[in-house]
């Protein structure tokens, strides 16, 4: 589908070059087969933690102790929600600081190599961070009428 729209837009703008910079979209609604577990996820940490609404609250205002007392709880909250659904762990199991040798079958999705980097190998190496991998992805399907990009509903107190 993209190349198709790349040869139009080659097309349209060999022909029409004054218009050569509009940016030609995708119609809305071709790709609707797409997982929006992200958004799920999102979603399930919101309902556990309040994770959206402390990330987009202004805390600026706030000391430290205050930012540190809300933190803890949605730390918590989010993180026992986040084992439930997506169990992560360290793709190093060597400590941060430690040093490892990287022979030449590497696998570069999982190892940022950084520094005096050369072609002779094995090359020795400080590890900076351990980095992530997800091992169990078991999230909830989307369930109901509920609109894919709807994360958490408005709440009203009726009095």
């Amino acid at each position: 589908m993209r190349l198709w729209l790349a040869i139009k837009a080659f097309f349209k703008a060999f022909k029409e070059p004054e218009k050569a910079l509009l940016f030609i979209e995708e119609p809305v609604g071709k790709n609707e087969k797409s997982d929006p577990s992200h958004l799920r996820l999102l979603s399930i940490l919101q309902q556990s933690g309040r994770m959206i609404d402390f990330l987009k609250e202004d805390i600026s205002s706030y000391s430290d102790a205050q930012v540190g007392a809300a933190v803890r709880k949605i730390h918590l909250d989010c993180g026992k929600s986040l084992e439930e659904f997506v169990a992560i762990r360290p793709i190093m199991d060597e400590a941060e600081g430690s040093i490892i040798t990287i022979s030449s079958g590497y696998n570069p999705s999982e190892m940022k190599i950084v520094g005096k980097v050369n072609d002779t190998f094995p090359l020795k190496g400080h590890i900076i961070h351990r980095g992530w991998k997800a091992c169990k992805r078991s999230l909830p399907k989307k369930s109901g009428e509920q609109a894919g990009e709807l994360l958490s509903p408005a709440e009203i107190e009726v009095r």
